[in-house]
Parts: C-alpha cells; structure tokens; sequence
C-alpha cells in the first residue's frame, strides 16, 4: 500500500509523519528499533487512516533535546494531534511507544476512541522486572526481544555491526530510546494511575517476550477497567515485526467488535 513520507512543523520542532489508508484515524506509536512503515501498517491501513509520527530525536524528527521525561513526549504529541486536527483518534503503541501511550491515556483518554497496548513498557511489576537491554550485547538482546533470535529479521533489527550508512540513525535512536529507559524502563507510579484509562482497551503481548514478560502484560489488563488481553503465540517483544499478521488479525478484530457494540 501507499502511503505518504511528509515533515511537518509542530510548536518549531520537525516530524517526520508516515500515514496511509482511510476511514478513522488510528494513531502508532512506534518502538526504539522499527521506526519505518511496515507490514503491520498495511494491515491497519486496509480498514484506517494510520497515523505515523516518528519520536522526536528518531530518523527524521527533532526536539529530542526538550525530552526529559516522558511526559514532555506526551505534551509534543497533544501538540501533534492538535496540529493534525485528529478527532478521536484509536491510539495504538508498541514497546516504547506503548508506554508512551499508556501515559497519555491516563491524562487524556477522553479524546481516544480505543487504547491498543502492544508488549508496552511503563509499568514495574514487582518480582519481575524488565530486562536491562543497556547492559545486553547484541546477540543477547536478540534472544531477549525475538522468539526466534537466529532469524534474518532479528539479525537485521539488532545486527551485530550496524551498517555503515545507517550508524548514524541507529545511534540518534538509542540515545533517545536510553533517555527514557535507561536501567529502569518504566514509571513506577503508572500502574497506580492506570484506572484513569476509560477508553476501550486491549492488551496484546508476545508469548515469548523477554523483555517485559506477558505478567506485565496481565499487570496492564488488571489495572485497567474492563481491558481485555491476548497473547500472540510463538512471538517475542516485537509481534509487529514478528508476527505481523496474527497481531493484525487481534487488533482488527477487536476494532471491529468494537464498532459493532458487542
């Protein structure tokens, strides 16, 4: 599918903004590694208008330098909306970008339609922490993110040796993934916060995710009034990568039953 590849100017800062699709707006907030359209967002994109931004410090996108916490990510993205005049929007979040959305859910979930939460950091579970990607070699972080790290697809996203021309963006895209997750990639007050959320909620997780494992995922449901929760089968930290189909397949049917009222 088509899409667009645009930069546009928000309260001074440049975003890069991939969208493509029509129907309601579905906003993706994406991770630290896969930061391009992808199969996942041809699938969303066949039923909604997906709304890409890139994070700010991320390939294309500036104002990294005004991050400190995440909630100045949450305030650079009601600009966004603003900006982009989005009603309603379904935000959907992965990883990062889960938490990320988790945060803007409880300040502001009355202006979305649905909360789609994919593997999301954020929360601290206490007994089972997240894994410390900072203190990982490459083919340990393979094998902590990816069901199967001996994969082409692992090997590419966490390569060894990054390539040449793409050092730079790699870089710029750890360092502003490391301002937020640095040793402790989570919030520790959020999950007390999470009964704010009262948009319609779904939870999905990786079975073999070892980064945040699915109790993390079984935290975010509890926590959240009326979440519902699925586990994508033989899939790791990253299912829109990994699985990209399956997740699909779980985001839209819920989207859809959601529109039907059952």
């Amino acid at each position: 599918m088509t899409y667009q590849d645009q930069i546009i100017s928000v309260r001074g800062r440049q975003v890069r903004l991939l969208r493509g699709g029509k129907g309601q707006p579905l906003l993706y907030f994406h991770d630290a590694w896969s930061y391009m359209w992808q199969p996942i967002h041809d699938h969303l994109a066949a039923r909604y208008d997906v709304v890409f931004p890139i994070h700010p410090g991320f390939e294309g996108s500036t104002g990294f330098e005004e991050m400190d916490r995440m909630e100045d990510l949450v305030f650079h993205y009601l600009d966004v909306l603003e900006a982009l005049h989005l009603e309603q929007p379904i935000l959907m979040g992965v990883s990062l970008g889960g938490w990320l959305a988790a945060e803007f859910a409880v300040r502001s979930s009355a202006m979305l339609r649905a909360l789609i939460l994919v593997d999301a950091l954020g929360i601290r579970v206490p007994g089972v922490p997240a894994t410390d990607l900072f203190r990982l070699d490459a083919a340990q972080m393979r094998a902590a993110i990816f069901a199967d790290p001996s994969s082409a697809l692992a090997h590419e996203l966490v390569p060894d040796s990054p390539p040449q021309g793409s050092i730079e963006a790699m870089l710029k895209a750890r360092q502003s993934f490391a301002r937020f997750a640095w040793q402790f990639p989570d919030n520790p007050k959020l999950a007390s916060y999470l009964y704010r959320v009262k948009c319609p909620t779904l939870v999905v997780w990786g079975e073999a995710d070892g980064v945040v494992p699915v109790s993390h995922g079984q935290a975010y449901q509890m926590k959240i009034s009326d979440a519902a929760l699925a586990v994508v089968s033989h899939c790791g930290h990253l299912p829109q990568v990994e699985s990209p189909e399956p997740l699909a397949a779980t985001v839209l049917n819920y989207l859809e039953h959601l529109a039907d009222g059952s």
